[in-house]
């Protein structure tokens, strides 16, 4: 699903604040979406440290798991896990702007009607 373009910068207008309620409503499922994953990456660090603990040779418990932290599978869950919560939190950021450009699009026009009466 791609999303309607979100204008991050310029004057607050009627047209920018419809582009971004056009973008909050395309974006729930994405960001849902994203959540999910952040937390599905963050599960599978405990699987991953798990699983190359117990295929350890080592006898201590802190050597099985300073192994885990060190293998080749934990680093790429890590580096699984920063995209997977740089997507959900740009996502979530960019959510907080939209409102805020409806915010300041109300209020403006709110200020507008005042000072015709």
């Amino acid at each position: 699903m791609t999303l309607p373009n979100f204008q991050d910068s310029g004057a607050v207008t009627q047209q920018r604040a419809e582009k971004a309620t056009e973008w909050l409503v395309h974006s729930a499922v994405l960001i849902g979406e994203a959540k999910a994953e952040r937390e599905r990456c963050e599960n599978m660090l405990r699987v991953i440290k798990s699983l190359e603990m117990k295929a350890s040779n080592e006898r201590s418990a802190a050597a099985q798991e300073r192994e885990a932290y060190a293998s080749d599978r934990y680093i790429t869950a890590i580096d699984e896990l920063f995209e997977a919560t740089k997507r959900h939190e740009t996502l979530l950021s960019t959510r907080l702007a939209a409102t805020n450009v409806i915010d300041v699009w109300r209020s403006l026009n709110s200020t507008l009607k005042g000072a015709r009466v």
